[in-house]
């Protein structure tokens, strides 16, 4: 658990959100039921917390720093919780921080049964959640949770996808006979399932019908560069390398060198712009990525939630589907090491 304390005037949030969110799509969504509301609390007395499916890698630290720094501009208490991928200790965890009564729960919702029951009791029970980074695929008719900020993960799965084939059909490549390989963390997990769902609508335009889900075998860099290596040996059909997530995707270049490609003899893509992702777009390895901007998934997250218990606001706030390719990749790049990109 990581944690740090903030103080700033609340006149200057209120500014700050107004001028961040424009440009951002923000929508309302149906509610469960309203949330608990506090006018008269002090936002320095405000206790929130991020739950989370996350490691200890590049794209989570990024979210870390975005909750960081809304917590400072705030003035309130934020943590965050980095505790993997298996879905029944993020539930025990988030049934934890519950009993703990914060002012609001930002939840990685990251299965579409698991947590229906542990957010439904946590709103019975006054507390405000918000889903992050991951949602429920039916949204708040799945999840009862209030509203969510992230990514349209099918969107962006066709997003890449599409990129990714017209770049094969515009070098006259015979999309009839293509494999599409896509590697993913934690297999199953909700993130992983949509995105892929994405890319096979894609695939349905292009005409392409062999695919795999590969085990990346968790969120340990090595044993996910060790399955891609080991993958593309075994398959040399192989035509695309589609990441479902930011780490199976910061690999992709490595494990494309470790198997003896070239730039461009696999076309590979994917999620997020980790800097071995970086690395791939400006080698020539990597295509193009979707950036979910997760920085704002923290950031946002501990806004959303000090906006609902201040005042009942619970806005949805989609943080990305935004292509990068190798001519958009330098504000990327310049602020990766920043831990804001």
């Amino acid at each position: 658990m990581l944690t740090r304390k903030h103080r700033v005037s609340p006149a200057l949030v209120i500014a700050l959100l107004v001028g961040l969110v424009i440009g951002w799509t923000v929508s309302p969504v149906a509610l469960a039921g309203p949330p608990d509301v506090d006018p008269g609390k002090s936002v320095k007395d405000m206790y929130f917390r991020l739950v989370t499916h996350g490691g200890d890698d590049p794209f989570w630290a990024v979210v870390h720093k975005g909750m960081l720094d809304a917590a400072e501009q705030l003035g309130c208490k934020a943590d965050i919780d980095l505790v993997g991928g298996d879905v029944p200790t993020l539930v025990k965890r988030f049934q934890e921080v519950v009993a703990m009564r914060p002012d609001g729960v930002a939840l990685v919702i990251n299965d579409s049964v698991a947590y229906d029951k542990p957010v439904a009791d946590a709103l019975a029970a006054g507390v405000n959640v918000i889903g992050m980074n991951n949602d429920d695929p039916q949204g708040v008719a799945g999840n009862a949770r209030l509203a969510y900020v992230g990514q349209d993960e099918r969107r962006a799965g066709y997003m890449i996808g599409r990129r990714l084939f017209e770049t094969a059909k515009n070098l006259g490549w015979d999309l009839s006979k293509a494999h599409v390989a896509m590697p993913v963390e934690v297999p199953g997990a909700t993130y992983g399932v949509v995105r892929s769902q994405g890319i096979q609508d894609a695939m349905k335009e292009y005409g392409i019908t062999s695919f795999e889900i590969v085990d990346g075998g968790g969120l340990e860099m090595t044993t996910v560069e060790a399955r891609e290596t080991s993958y593309l040996l075994a398959h040399p059909e192989t035509t695309f390398m589609i990441g479902l997530g930011g780490i199976v995707t910061d690999r992709l270049t490595a494990s494309l060198k470790n198997a003896g490609k070239n730039p461009g003899e696999v076309i590979a893509g994917g999620f997020d712009a980790a800097p071995g992702t970086i690395d791939g777009l400006q080698e020539g390895y990597v295509e193009a990525t979707i950036d979910q901007q997760q920085y704002l998934q923290g950031y946002y997250a501990v806004y959303m939630l000090y906006l609902m218990k201040k005042y009942g606001f619970a806005p949805n706030i989609d943080t990305g589907g935004y292509l990068i390719d190798k001519d958009t990749i330098g504000i990327i790049a310049e602020l990766s090491p920043e831990m804001i990109r």
